[in-house]
C-alpha cells in the first residue's frame, strides 16, 4: 500500500512539473512602453480610388521612455477576413527621438485609397518598427498581435460613389513603378484634359504629380484650369512628387452638363532629343499619380486646400508645340473622345476614379529624374 501510494505520489508531483515547463520557457512579457497611438479620418466611409484625410496623433505620456533610435510608422489596413489591403507606411512627425515624454504630437497625411474588389469595414493598425535592427515599440493600447495596435476603422464604399472622371486627349498610356507594380502613373503631354459631369456643387480638385524639373529649357509651371475659368498656376521647383488641393465654386463650373479639367505646362520635352531616353520620342509634360474630384460637402475637414482664381488658357488648337514635335501631333487619348453616356458601363483606368484607359505601356527609362 505505501508503494502504491508513493508511485502516484511522485507521478502527480512529475505531472506538475511537466505542466510548468511550458510557462518557464515563455518569453517575459515585454514592457510597455506610455505611448500612445491614435488614428482618425476626416469621413469614416470613403469609396475606392478616393482620398481621404488621416490624422495620427501619438501621446507619449510623461511616464513614457525616450526613443533613441530612428522608427517607422507602419499602418495597416486590413479586410474583414484580417488580410492586408493597402498601408500608409511612413515617418512621424517629428521623427521619434525628438519626442519628449509628457507632449502629444499630431499630424495629417493624405492618403488615396486603392483600388481592390472589397467594399466593407476595414480594421486600422498600426505600430512603430525600429527603422535599422531591432523589435517593434510594445505600446500602450490593444494589441492584435505582434505588437500591432488596433486603433480605429472605416468603411470602403464602391468606387461608383465617385465622380466619374474620362481621360482625354493629351494622356499617354498608363505604366506601373518596378518598385511598386500596384502604383500606376501616367504622363501629359504638354496640355491633357479630363472631363467629368458637373455634380452643380463646390468641388476639391486633388492633384499628385511630379516632372523631370532638369529636362526643360525654362523652369516648368503647370496651370490646373477647371472649365478653362479657375483653377491655381503651380510653379514647379523640383523634381520631388507635389500635392495640390484646389477648392472650385459651383458658379465656376457653369451650367453645362460636362466640365473640362485641364493640365497645361508652360513647356514639354522629349526624352530622346535631351538624351535621357534614346528610344523614347513621346512629348512629356507632367507625370500624374493620383488625380481625384469630390464634392465638398462630401469631404469633411480638408487641410492645405487653397482657392482657385481665375486663370486664362490658349484653345488647345493654338498652343504652342514642344521643342522638336511636329504641330498639331496628338496621341492616342486614354479616354475615347466625348465623355461617356450615362448608364455606359465603367471601363478600367486610373485609380482615382473610372476611366478608360489604353493597355500599360512599359515605363520609359527614367524620364523623370
Amino acid at each position: 500500500m505505501n508503494l502504491g501510494r508513493s508511485w502516484r505520489t511522485a507521478a502527480v508531483v512529475s505531472l506538475a512539473a511537466l505542466a510548468l515547463l511550458p510557462a518557464c520557457r515563455r518569453r517575459k512579457p515585454a514592457e510597455v512602453n506610455d505611448i500612445v497611438p491614435k488614428v482618425e479620418f476626416n469621413r469614416p466611409r470613403a469609396p475606392l480610388g478616393s482620398a481621404v484625410e488621416v490624422t495620427y496623433t501619438w501621446q507619449v505620456e510623461p511616464t513614457a521612455k525616450k526613443l533613441d533610435q530612428d522608427h517607422r510608422a507602419f499602418v495597416h489596413f486590413l479586410d474583414s477576413h484580417k488580410v492586408l489591403l493597402f498601408d500608409d507606411d511612413h515617418v512621424p512627425v517629428p521623427p521619434v527621438t525628438q519626442w519628449q515624454p509628457g507632449q502629444t504630437y499630431t499630424y495629417t497625411r493624405t492618403k488615396f485609397i486603392p483600388v481592390y474588389p472589397y467594399v466593407g469595414d476595414v480594421d486600422v493598425r498600426v505600430g512603430l518598427q525600429p527603422v535599422a535592427r531591432g523589435e517593434r515599440v510594445a505600446l500602450k493600447g490593444q494589441d492584435a498581435g505582434l505588437r500591432e495596435y488596433s486603433v480605429s476603422k472605416m468603411e470602403l464604399l464602391p468606387q461608383t460613389e465617385n465622380i466619374f472622371l474620362v481621360y482625354k486627349e493629351g494622356w499617354h498610356s498608363p505604366e506601373t513603378s518596378a518598385q511598386n507594380p500596384s502604383l500606376e502613373r501616367m504622363w501629359t503631354k504638354k496640355d491633357a484634359i479630363i472631363s467629368f459631369k458637373n455634380p452643380k456643387k463646390d468641388i476639391i480638385v486633388y492633384l499628385e504629380a511630379d516632372t523631370n524639373y532638369k529636362a526643360f529649357d525654362q523652369p516648368p509651371v503647370l496651370t490646373i484650369a477647371v472649365g478653362n475659368k479657375a483653377g491655381l498656376v503651380v510653379p514647379i521647383e523640383n523634381s520631388e512628387v507635389f500635392l495640390k488641393k484646389v477648392h472650385v465654386k459651383a458658379a465656376d463650373l457653369g451650367d453645362q452638363e460636362w466640365v473640362d479639367l485641364r493640365l497645361s505646362m508652360n513647356q514639354s520635352f522629349i526624352p530622346k532629343a535631351k538624351g535621357i531616353n534614346p528610344s523614347d520620342d513621346r512629348e512629356l509634360g507632367l507625370m500624374r499619380y493620383n488625380l481625384y474630384v469630390g464634392e465638398a460637402d462630401k469631404l469633411g475637414a480638408v487641410p492645405s486646400v487653397v482657392e482657385a482664381v481665375p486663370v486664362s488658357l490658349p484653345p488647345l488648337s493654338t498652343a504652342s508645340p514642344a521643342p522638336g514635335a511636329s504641330p498639331g501631333t496628338k496621341g492616342a487619348p486614354a479616354g475615347k473622345g466625348s465623355p461617356a453616356p450615362k448608364g455606359s458601363p465603367a471601363p478600367k483606368g486610373s485609380p482615382a476614379a473610372k476611366v478608360s484607359a489604353a493597355p500599360a505601356a512599359k515605363p520609359s527609362a527614367s524620364p523623370r529624374k
